[in-house]
């Protein structure tokens, strides 16, 4: 069954945060092969990681906060944030991400998973709406419904293929490359088959998740910085206006805005034929 991460639950140890941050890694970017078939929103990009992407599996809200300011002062341009945490609210990550915006970065968050666990409110996305240039991303599956654990609200402002298992079975999650974690995973399965981790093997595996989806929204962000589009609110009003729209008309709570649609935003902001 493909995994689904939420990011409430802490990783063992640094070198799996590493190999998540690979995972998301390996769904904005793909090398330039044509027989590729997995997750891809920019080929042959070149990513620079910073520590506001998994800041989460290893400390605090305080940790997630310095971390994006640390990305943001070295260069970022997008940030893509898997970091799921239901409980009090996170003023200080809020703060962080508006400073981002003030300072030119475009930042995606993912809208949570935890739809069936009561759908309680996502604290590092839910004042998505309150910054531009800042959006919330739920998840769809390959007939473009919201995934099953998909969480809902108000503070979802687009979708994107975060892959749904429950509908059409493991080949439904989303496709890509990253560390093979049969070498990653050694302590699933007991003491007997517990050894050093090895991150020198690639593979492709199947995921699902608002994680899964949140770098397709990243890497559209970054085709349109490419094409000259550099400030964050007009990115995400770009997405808004040529999402294509699910669900109930207009803006609803599983959806937002819609579907992001990259070939309608390019050829919308009059970028590409």
């Amino acid at each position: 069954m493909p995994t689904q991460w939420n990011g409430d639950s802490a990783l063992p140890s640094s070198d799996l945060v590493d190999a998540l941050r690979s995972r998301l890694d390996g769904a904005v970017i793909a090398r330039g092969d044509p027989g590729y078939d997995g997750a891809r929103a920019v080929w042959n990009g070149v990513i620079d990681r910073y520590p506001a992407v998994i800041a989460r599996c290893a400390g605090t809200d305080d940790v997630v906060a310095r971390g994006v300011r640390y990305a943001v002062d070295n260069g970022a341009q997008v940030l893509n944030m898997s970091i799921g945490r239901t409980g009090a609210a996170a003023p200080v990550v809020q703060e962080a991400i508006a400073y981002a915006v003030s300072r030119g970065v475009f930042v995606a968050v993912a809208g949570g998973n935890d739809f069936l666990e009561g759908n309680p409110a996502e604290r590092l996305a839910e004042f998505a709406p309150q910054i531009d240039g800042m959006v919330a991303v739920s998840a769809v599956g390959r007939d473009r419904a919201r995934a099953i654990y998909s969480s809902t609200g108000r503070h979802i402002e687009v979708t994107a293929p975060g892959g749904d298992a429950s509908r059409g079975g493991a080949s439904s999650a989303i496709l890509q490359q990253t560390y093979d974690l049969d070498l990653v995973e050694t302590f699933i399965d007991g003491p007997g088959r517990l050894r050093p981790p090895r991150f020198d093997v690639f593979a492709y595996e199947r995921f699902q998740g608002t994680s899964m989806a949140v770098p397709h929204v990243s890497g559209l962000a970054a085709m349109l910085i490419q094409q000259g589009i550099t400030n964050p609110a007009a990115i995400e009003a770009s997405m808004k206006r040529y999402a294509t729209d699910l669900g109930a008309g207009g803006r609803d709570d599983e959806y937002g805005f819609g579907l992001i649609n990259p070939r309608a935003s390019l050829r919308g902001m009059g970028l590409a034929r």
